[in-house]
């Protein structure tokens, strides 16, 4: 997944028809190893309802965020998106009616600090600036869905793996007007890339992952995003990153690790929820 905003960043492909093409993959390729598709279809009108909301909030997520990543750095981008540890944490909290402690403000205050600092000319008239907190937006919808999937985890998890790739799709097909086809060959690897190996194997993990793991496990688990998409971006994008950058990068994964944390201490002992196949 740390490949993610440079390849998005890489390819001449538009991010509809990035979008687009790695659900149609990573569905396909849910469909060949799923042993009975028509269960989707099966489910009772309840959990159809909680596919589909599972599957929109998936879309917005990433529109928004291939969005965010062509207008800002490969490695901004990614930075916006470790914000996700901030808004679980306090998402979690607030689903679960308890309002932040003095921890998880502080780690508001210090994720707001480092996002000045990685931005060196804030101005909303500059588009890299308006990418990296369209990015930080799409964070904030990112934290629902491992909410969603722990509280839905009675619901086989290939059947939510595929109803949120396949009710994620019509968004996209909303926008078949706006996308461009005249594509490279690199930009066809690039995509095939995104679909196979960063959604169908890396994103169909995290699924799983999310669904068994406390959200505060799957949190930290997710800041590994930020150094390697940086490593990436340097090596493939040629994408410098300068004092300012590296320490904003720095106290915003400190601040994430920090939120979900603190709601560890705060929320009730509970052993994780086991997710079935």
């Amino acid at each position: 997944m740390g490949t993610v905003p440079v390849a998005v960043k890489w390819v001449g492909a538009n991010e509809w028809v990035i979008g687009l093409m790695r659900l149609s993959i990573a569905t396909v390729c849910t469909l060949l190893i799923l042993r009975n598709s028509k269960e989707l279809f099966r489910r009772p009108a309840k959990e159809l309802g909680v596919l589909a909301l599972m599957g929109l909030i998936f879309s917005l997520h990433w529109s928004t965020y291939f969005v965010g990543i062509k207008q800002t750095t490969a490695s901004a981008a990614a930075i916006g998106a470790a914000t996700y540890g901030v808004h679980v944490s306090l998402l979690g909290c607030f689903l679960l009616r308890q309002w932040p402690n003095a921890r998880q403000w502080l780690s508001l205050v210090v994720a707001m600090a480092g996002t000045f600092l990685v931005i060196d000319n804030f101005s909303l008239a500059d588009v890299a600036t308006t990418g990296f907190l369209i990015t930080i937006g799409s964070a904030f919808i990112n934290a629902f869905l491992p909410i969603l999937h722990q509280r839905h985890v009675a619901i086989p998890v290939n059947v939510r793996t595929l109803g949120q790739y396949l009710f994620a799709m019509p968004l996209f097909l909303v926008f078949l007007p706006k996308m461009n086809w005249q594509l490279t060959q690199n930009d066809w690897l690039g995509l095939i890339h995104l679909g196979i190996f960063a959604t169908f194997i890396a994103h169909t993990l995290w699924i799983r992952a999310a669904s068994v793991l406390p959200t505060y496990q799957s949190g930290l688990i997710f800041y590994l995003y930020v150094p390697l998409t940086m490593v990436f971006g340097s090596i493939w994008l040629n994408e410098s990153i300068n004092w300012k950058q590296g320490l904003g990068a720095a106290l915003i994964v400190a601040a994430s690790c920090l939120g979900v944390l603190a709601q560890r201490q705060t929320s009730p002992k509970r052993s994780a929820a086991k997710g079935s196949s």
